[in-house]
């Protein structure tokens, strides 16, 4: 939506594999303006676990000035809306919208996990993240990769060439997908 209102935006696009079948596709943008940042993801995902399953994404972030001004996250399940997360900084407080539940957050965001698509973590210790409302260790495993570890028990790996990642794996306690720049 609002991205795109720019004449020009640095695009990258990923295809995501399960069990080695293309299952879906993801697409970063990034529009840097002056001070401001915007970045966008969005995916759509067709698999079957017991049944069919869609699930299609929307991420999107906001920083000025290198700091996080406002994020929202949105999943539709099988075409129905989850709860829309949101994170806002107002008044020097960071509130957090999930639903109906609120709270507030006092920590700087400057580098979230949107950002991971774009630019490599170098020196970069730990990411917020947008879904989990919350910041998530970055480790430093091997050279040009970082793995992350959710709070739900599942973690990804993040591989990078020349400062750019090529390719993430997402290892789910029930699955592993992989998604790689095309």
């Amino acid at each position: 939506s609002f991205i795109f209102q720019y004449a020009y935006a640095q695009q990258s696009n990923f295809t995501i594999t399960k069990n080695g079948n293309i299952v879906g596709m993801m697409n970063c943008v990034e529009k840097t303006d002056g001070l401001n940042t915007f970045l966008k993801i969005t995916s759509k995902v067709n698999t079957r676990f017991v049944f069919k399953i869609t699930v299609e994404t929307e991420d999107q972030s906001h920083f000025v000035n290198g700091r996080l001004i406002t994020s929202t996250v949105q999943r539709k399940v099988n075409g129905s809306d989850k709860a829309i997360k949101k994170t806002s900084w107002v008044n020097n407080t960071y509130h957090l919208l999930e639903g109906s539940k609120s709270a507030t957050f006092n920590q700087d965001i400057h580098y979230n996990m949107m950002m991971l698509y774009n630019r490599e973590p170098v020196n970069i210790s730990k990411a917020y993240s947008d879904n989990f409302q919350c910041f998530l260790a970055i480790k430093r495993i091997a050279n040009h990769v970082y793995r992350v570890d959710l709070p739900v028990g599942s973690y990804n790996e993040y591989h990078f060439e020349n400062n750019v990642c090529q390719r993430v794996t997402v290892n789910h306690t029930l699955y592993a997908v992989k998604m790689e720049r095309v």
